[in-house]
């Protein structure tokens, strides 16, 4: 669909009057039923919703393409759609592989921008030789052969959705953290508990860090990202299995040590039943107690109270505080949507409400676990604090999970000047392609996402011939790096606001 910015990817499923399920409309990772439709021999009209914010679609059949306009209040967008082919039932575990082989080889690449033609044939040739495998290799394999083709495209937006978009894979009764001195265990069901705080240092016999490298093949992005996405990866034994790490999926080694509950060294862990999700889960929630996660009967390595700043609300997509004694207005940015109940203009005016009652001596930005989201959500309110907080300290807090529009507002503060970035380095480059919409594969169901949309942060050139969100950013390499050791997390401390507080008090003397 053609939209004022980037192409908009649309999913419209037509089915009998009355049916169960009903006619959908997919689109910007959300699936909307329709209240009405009526279908003709060679026209479709479909209603969703109702009132002011209905959307009503018209569409009529031309040499098999569906052309019409998506109509919402005063807007009207014109839209193209092509059938979705129809494969026949596979007759085996080869041919069901083949054809979800085929829907990335076809109507993946086609609406794909992020690879170049060099990165477009590897990723070809890859399908292919997976598919010449495919008598051979175990279906673990072929998921994370086929998560690894996409990866190609060195784009992290660019992916197959099987652990953090949407969960296709088990996982183990754990959750995995990297700080600075090594992969920990930070969450566990009830029944593995004394793993709580051990410190993994091999899984299935192969290095932790080696085997961060190896899972790291099947999505792109950068080092910090590589980081982040690595601890879906290694807590998922189909994930290892198919990268080769462990001999079999049904449970895994690891080799443990510095256990508060004792000295264990090696522990056999087996993965909990596959419970699908059609949606996002953060591997940073499990940070925090206070985030249920989705399960609040797991247990937390750290008690919920005392809790450092940044871990007290995970669950809030923006929240502020006021520290009297050193004179900062710190401010959490989770999530560049909208929060129930509080729109994110209402909560700006609260922020700059609190800016003038305080007139604090620095102003601290943590979006150091913001993902992305919409970023014009909070594009008003962050012109408005940069202008607002001019001529005082201003510090950013950025980490591996700063990423999508969480970069996009790091960007634009570094642009305009004058801001400190301290804590670890962003998820992502400066330049990238975002956006897109997710091709559902025939037979697995696994979503592999694409991206249409160009966002150029740096002094580079947007690409030719496209819609770019585009800013010149210096780069956003941390001024002050500062990431958590074991001993930080553990004991509450955070070393990147400590570091700011450091730097106002060696300012001061």
């Amino acid at each position: 669909m053609r939209t004022a910015k980037w192409p908009q990817f649309l999913t419209l499923t037509l089915r009998p009057r009355d049916s169960e399920p009903v006619s959908t409309l997919e689109t910007l990772g959300r699936t909307f039923p329709a209240s009405e439709v009526r279908v003709d021999a060679d026209s479709v009209m479909m209603r969703i919703g109702d009132g002011a914010g209905a959307v009503t679609i018209r569409a009529g059949l031309r040499d098999g393409t569906l052309s019409g306009s998506l109509m919402q209040g005063r807007d009207t967008l014109p839209f193209a759609l092509r059938p979705i082919p129809r494969y026949p039932a596979p007759r085996d575990r080869v041919e069901a592989w083949a054809q979800d082989i085929d829907a990335l080889s076809t109507r993946f690449i086609r609406l794909d921008r992020s690879f170049t033609p060099e990165e477009r044939a590897r990723f070809l040739a890859h399908l292919e030789e997976t598919r010449s495998r495919l008598p051979q290799l175990h279906d673990n394999e072929v998921i994370m052969r086929l998560a690894s083709a996409i990866a190609v495209a060195n784009n992290a937006h660019t992916r197959l959705y099987l652990l953090r978009n949407a969960t296709e894979l088990r996982r183990l009764p754990l959750r995995l953290w990297w700080f600075g001195d090594g992969l920990y265990v930070v969450r566990t069901t009830p029944e593995h508990r004394r793993l709580l705080g051990c410190r993994v240092d091999r899984i299935g016999g192969v290095a932790a860090r080696m085997a961060r490298d190896r899972v790291a093949q099947a999505f792109a992005g950068n080092a910090s990202w590589a980081d982040y996405m690595s601890v879906y990866s290694l807590t998922s034994p189909e994930a290892l299995h198919g990268m080769g790490i462990i001999p079999s999926p049904d449970s895994v080694e690891l080799a443990v040590a510095g256990c508060p509950a004792g000295d264990a060294n090696r522990t056999v862990v087996a993965p909990l039943p596959l419970a699908r999700r059609d949606g996002s889960l953060e591997a940073w929630w499990d940070l925090s107690p206070r985030h249920p996660g989705i399960d609040s009967s797991w247990v937390h390595v750290l008690p919920r109270d005392p809790l450092p700043l940044y871990l007290r609300n995970p669950a809030s997509n923006y929240w502020f505080e006021y520290l009297p004694e050193q004179g900062v207005l710190y401010f959490q940015y989770n999530r560049s949507q909208d929060a129930p109940g509080e729109s994110t203009a209402r909560f700006g005016e609260r922020l700059l409400a609190a800016l003038d009652e305080h007139r604090p001596r620095a102003f601290v930005m943590d979006v150091r676990f913001n993902t992305g989201g919409d970023l014009t959500k909070a594009a008003d309110l962050m012109a408005r604090l940069r202008e607002r907080t001019r001529g005082i300290p201003r510090f950013i807090i950025t980490g591996r999970t700063t990423f999508s529009a969480g970069i996009t507002q790091v960007a634009a503060w570094k642009q305009a000047g004058d801001v400190t970035i301290v804590g670890e380095h962003v998820g992502d480059e400066l330049e990238t392609w975002a956006e897109g919409g997710n091709v559902r594969l025939p037979n697995s169901g696994f979503k592999a996402h694409f991206a249409n949309g160009a966002h150029s942060y740096s002094p580079a050139p947007c690409p030719a011939e496209t819609y770019c969100h585009d800013l010149s950013s210096p780069p956003l390499a941390p001024n002050v790096p500062a990431t958590a050791t074991w001993a930080d997390y553990h004991a509450g401390r955070d070393p990147s606001l400590q570091a700011i507080l450091t730097l106002l008090t060696n300012r001061d003397r």
